[in-house]
């Protein structure tokens, strides 16, 4: 597979991977701004509001149309997060109709994800302030679906409380009792530092005629609100640090749920730019990442003490996570299994068939990536973000070189942190 080539200036950079499979031709414009407690909630409605109307396409409508236009190209807009800081995201899926037509179909979508980023003014379009009422009372309604997600809420928390006081701990989404507080005015403001604080990615994937003359363009337009600061370093996220911490913190907060979420958090030191990224992988697919894995073949199918258990790392914060849902009379059963699957990683117990079907299913992973244009941008993104670019086929390479004492020193490495237990309002736990 090609690898990307990256063309800079100042804090804007273009992204492109040239990819003669693909029948779409892919834009992403990222921008990531470090995460801040007293505007996180505001610059949590900013992707969602640009969709309501630009100064030249004032409507959703309006947008709309002149997407379809351009034969059905589809535009859109995001929010993310990865570790502390937002990441915003205007994007086009075009398709290569370069045999249809002697129009620029690229040229005119990038303008119009240009102008959904860019093209915004007070009291108009998107900051109108029916639009933002409008958004508003969306945006309350996304924050109590992502709470009546249990298993998610839950493994949010879980996640909050290890990586407690630091940005990595604000939520996605802001706070619900913020949202009265917002303006028109204030969220227009907050718009205008984005250009001031944000640091500029964008991706082009897929068979593009002329990338390099696109990417220029980019920069030029780009350029005109992100000027050029020789003195701005680049945001990188780094790793949790480990902590001397031998025990747990508890936290149990309760709701109403039909199951009891049981979720451990540990802290491993160990991101997507370490050396020993790939043997954490690695431990994290033995212990808990596949349908083979200790968590599975114990805690679900041999106690039946869990309705599902899975365990996750984080590339960024480099936290691990277990996430069970379970009947809260087996907590105490329940957490001691999970310990024991950890502690027996952690004393060698590795078997050769634990190691040939994790990577395995780690190569089905990343094999899959190499056929989704986003999955490839973000996996550079993922490199942009820690420091350290990787390559698809170099990384499976090191997954399949990765021994049974690098799976055992990495669980060695790793720390406990938070129990984080939501369960029913009558439960005593």
């Amino acid at each position: 597979m090609s690898t990307f080539t990256t063309r800079s200036d100042g804090r804007i950079h273009v992204h492109i991977l040239p990819h003669t499979r693909f029948r779409t031709k892919d834009l992403m414009i990222r921008l990531h701004t470090p995460l801040v407690r007293d505007t996180v909630t505001a610059m949590s409605l900013l992707p969602y509001m640009w969709m309501n109307g630009t100064k030249t396409h004032p409507s959703t409508r309006d947008l709309q149309i002149a997407a379809d236009d351009l034969y059905g190209s589809v535009i859109r807009t995001s929010l993310g997060k990865r570790a502390g800081y937002h990441v915003f995201e205007a994007a086009a899926s075009i398709p290569d109709v370069s045999r249809l037509t002697a129009d620029d179909v690229v040229a005119q979508a990038a303008d119009l994800v240009c102008q959904v980023l860019l093209d915004h003014a007070a009291g108009h379009g998107a900051f109108s302030d029916e639009a933002v009422a409008q958004e508003i009372d969306l945006h309350r309604r996304r924050i109590e679906a992502a709470r009546d997600d249990k298993m998610g809420f839950a493994l949010q928390r879980c996640m909050a409380e290890v990586a407690e006081d630091s940005p990595a701990a604000l939520p996605r989404l802001g706070f619900i009792d913020e949202l009265g507080d917002l303006t028109s005015d204030k969220l227009y403001r907050t718009y205008e530092s984005v250009f001031q604080a944000s640091e500029v990615h964008a991706y082009l994937v897929g068979p593009f005629e002329n990338a390099h003359a696109l990417a220029e363009k980019l920069i030029r337009e780009l350029g005109r609100v992100f000027p050029s600061d020789s003195s701005r370093t680049a945001f990188r996220v780094e790793p949790l640090s480990r902590e001397a911490r031998a025990e747990f913190q508890t936290v149990t907060e309760h709701q109403d749920v039909a199951q009891a979420q049981l979720d451990m958090g540990y802290r491993t030191g160990v991101n997507f730019a370490d050396e020993n990224y790939p043997s954490l992988l690695m431990m994290n697919g033995v212990f808990g990442g596949f349908a083979h894995s200790k968590l599975f073949l114990n805690v679900r199918e041999k106690h039946s003490l869990a309705y599902s258990v899975w365990s996750h790392h984080d590339g960024m914060t480099g936290a691990l996570a277990v996430m069970t849902g379970i009947d809260p009379k087996n907590y105490d059963q329940a957490r001691q299994i999970i310990d024991q699957q950890l502690s027996a990683i952690q004393a060698g117990d590795v078997s050769d068939e634990e190691i040939n079907f994790t990577f395995r299913g780690l190569q089905n992973q990343y094999t899959v990536l190499l056929d989704q244009p986003a999955a490839l941008a973000n996996w550079h993104y993922n490199g942009v973000l820690s420091g350290k670019e990787r390559d698809i086929e170099d990384m499976l390479k090191a997954l399949q070189s990765v021994t049974k004492e690098d799976i055992v020193q990495a669980a060695q490495a790793v720390q406990p942190h938070t129990i984080y237990f939501l369960t029913g309002e009558g439960d005593a736990s």
